[in-house]
């Protein structure tokens, strides 16, 4: 952030900053009020910013209308930003989904304007758990996967637009192509050629086919990682950036967030660390995951871990410029040797998950 001597002009002199327009349309801001300090911008596919009000709160601005130039068409940034609207017109009656999102300051579907609580140095969680923040992770995870099973269970069998399915889960069809009519995206060479690196490994195909039949329905993240975890006071977790959600297959979500203790956490060969753990044990908690479901689940679950470094690989060749290829051939070889362990992983779930 600038410091706030830094003001951004608001008055009707100057062309307006694109966040502040969003604020004047939902009340935010008066016409001749100035904000605390320059916006950040955060933007990806539509626009975002983290701006300081002048009435001192700290939030995060995120628009489809005033979508920021050079970060994707207008028909994606209106679809991701629409379904973080349906999330929280759900959040109004769901109390589980509203304890697991940050807390709105603005709604408006009509503009395609969200405003949220920006919950500042505590996010993501990838942080916090470096800079040891997270004095309690086992409690920090077990939190965070009841928060998980508890909207998974509250929105089961709802009838609701369907999620975007991942990219990993689209490619790993033998035969299909790769190019953007097909795929929906550009893709770059490194990742063309990963996708045929990944089609040669049968395991992950076959585990691609299963997910691709959901055993279940409920809205879903469908793009957890610790990145989109942000770590409010207590320290609690709560879900942000939900462009992706949707109906889909509770599997997928506790799965994305178990890759991410099988990818950092190297003193276990096989087994989950602790913190995995308690994850699972607070997800099938929250969810009432039955003994007899617990062991299909688990299944589908390990399934998707595996599929999640994938497709993390995926995400890496994406964005590489010729320095992060071998990192995504690393993920690709993580996923194949904990595919050979995928029964070990399993039967660890199913014990957490079992009640």
């Amino acid at each position: 952030m600038i410091a706030d001597a830094t003001m951004v002009r608001t008055d009707a002199d100057t062309t307006p900053h694109p966040s502040v327009t969003a604020l004047r349309a939902v009340g935010l801001l008066g016409p001749t009020e100035l904000l605390r300090a320059e916006p950040t911008d955060l933007s990806r596919a539509h626009g975002v910013w983290a701006v300081h009000l002048p009435d001192d709160r700290r939030v995060v601005v995120k628009s489809g209308a005033l979508t920021a130039p050079d970060t994707g068409s207008t028909g994606t940034a209106q679809e991701g930003l629409g379904a973080e609207l349906f999330v929280q017109r759900m959040a109004r009656w769901c109390l589980p989904l509203q304890e697991a999102i940050p807390s709105s300051a603005a709604v408006d579907e009509e503009h395609g304007i969200l405003v949220v609580e920006d919950l500042g140095a505590g996010h993501p969680a990838s942080l916090a758990l470096v800079s040891d923040t997270i004095g309690e992770p086992d409690a920090f995870f077990r939190l965070l996967g009841a928060r998980v099973g508890a909207v998974h269970r509250a929105t089961a069998g709802l009838p609701l637009p369907p999620a975007r399915p991942p990219l990993v889960l689209h490619v790993l069809r033998p035969g299909e192509r790769t190019d953007a009519a097909t795929v929906g995206l550009d893709l770059a060479e490194a990742t063309r050629a990963l996708i045929a690196l990944l089609r040669a490994q049968p395991a992950l195909v076959a585990a691609a086919a299963r997910l691709r039949t959901p055993a279940g329905r409920a809205l879903v993240h469908h793009d957890l990682k610790w990145d989109n975890v942000a770590v409010a006071p207590g320290p609690s977790p709560v879900l942000v950036d939900w462009e992706l959600a949707g109906a889909g297959d509770p599997a997928w979500d506790l799965g994305c967030l178990l890759a991410e203790h099988l990818l950092r956490d190297a003193s276990t060969a096989v087994g989950l660390p602790s913190p995995g753990r308690a994850l699972v044990r607070g997800y099938g908690e929250a969810a009432r995951i039955s003994s007899g479901a617990a062991g299909l689940f688990a299944e589908r679950v390990a399934l998707a871990s595996v599929l999640r470094l994938a497709q993390f690989a995926l995400e890496v060749a994406e964005r590489s410029e010729g320095g992060d290829e071998e990192q995504a051939h690393g993920l690709v070889a993580l996923a194949i040797a904990r595919q050979d362990h995928l029964a070990v992983l399993r039967e660890e779930l199913r014990s957490c998950l079992a009640r």
